[in-house]
Formats: C-alpha cells, sequence, structure tokens
C-alpha cells in the first residue's frame, strides 16, 4: 500500500490555556538536591515588586549530569536597586562571588555583567515548593545554592555524588 501525502493536515490549532512555558523545552522539574549545569542564558527583564519596578536576570541552565540530565533549571536574580531589601543584595554577591564574577570580600564599586555566566559551569541547589496561588510544584534554587564546578568533582571523590548536606563557610 502506498502513503498518500496530504499537507493541507500539517495545518494544525492548538490549545495555549495549560502550557507551563517554563517546562515545556525541560520536560518537567528537576528532582530536589545538588545538580551540575551549565547556564544556557542570562536574559535581563523588568518585574513589578510591591514597592517598586526593578530589574531581574532569569538565569536557564541545562543539568549536565545524573538521572536529570538534560533538563532545565531556571532562576530569577534581582538586581540592584535603591529600594531593595539586603537579603537580595546578600544573595546576588553570594552568587557573584561563588561563580567568579566578582573577588570575595571587595570593598570597591564594581561592574558586574551577568551575561558572563552564559557558558559556565555551577553546582545548584534545588529544592520544590508548591505555590499556593496555583498548586503547582516549582524547582526552585536555594538562597545559597550556587558553588562553582569544582565542588561537584570534590563531592563525587568523596563518594557523596551530587547529594549531601549543604556546608558553607563562607555565610
Amino acid at each position: 500500500m502506498e502513503s498518500q501525502y496530504d499537507d493541507g493536515l500539517l495545518t494544525t490549532q492548538e490549545n495555549m490555556e495549560n502550557v507551563d512555558w517554563d517546562r515545556v523545552d525541560g520536560f518537567g522539574p528537576v528532582s530536589e538536591g545538588k545538580h551540575l549545569v551549565e547556564i544556557e542564558n542570562v536574559s535581563g527583564y523588568s518585574h513589578n515588586f510591591k514597592e517598586y519596578t526593578g530589574s531581574r536576570a532569569k538565569l536557564k541552565m541545562r543539568v549536565l549530569a545524573g538521572l536529570d540530565a538534560g533538563k532545565f533549571v531556571y532562576d530569577d536574580l534581582n538586581l540592584p536597586h535603591r529600594k531593595e531589601k539586603a537579603g537580595n543584595q546578600n544573595r546576588r554577591l553570594l552568587i557573584a562571588s561563588r561563580l567568579g564574577l566578582i573577588e570575595k570580600g571587595a570593598k570597591d564599586n564594581v561592574d558586574i555583567n551577568w551575561k558572563l555566566l552564559e557558558g559556565r559551569q555551577a553546582v545548584v541547589s534545588v529544592v520544590h515548593t508548591k505555590s499556593e496561588k496555583d498548586g503547582k510544584v516549582y524547582a526552585n534554587v536555594t538562597f545559597d545554592g550556587y558553588e562553582g564546578p569544582e565542588s561537584w568533582q570534590a563531592q563525587a571523590a568523596s563518594g557523596a555524588g551530587g547529594s549531601g548536606p549543604d556546608q558553607w563557610a563562607d555565610i
């Protein structure tokens, strides 16, 4: 039997009502724990906070190892604003120092180009949180959940793999 081709079948309609665009290319949330990732994209956008409108960086990270390899983790990073809370600056500086964008302990004003993170590897710690608003479960990077990629090799060498208790000497 010969196949009969009909290009008219190629015009379709998609119901977009329940599409979660943050998960389309990553096939669901990554599991809780530590993951070796590559930061594929860093994009800037404006966000309306309760008390001000400020800038954010969205990090798109692909998991490189383990059962979640190929999945994506996303994180939003609040960028400097005169009305921001101290915790926002603390998290931002912790990430920038751990990933090599600034020197830990710097006291002078520093310029930070978050786009330089693209292509870099890191280890991120992920927890699941359930949204009260929509009931969905989200994979979130913890406040202090960034380490340099060398910590992945150190954990593997110690037999801990990509898991184990968090230990932070710098906070």
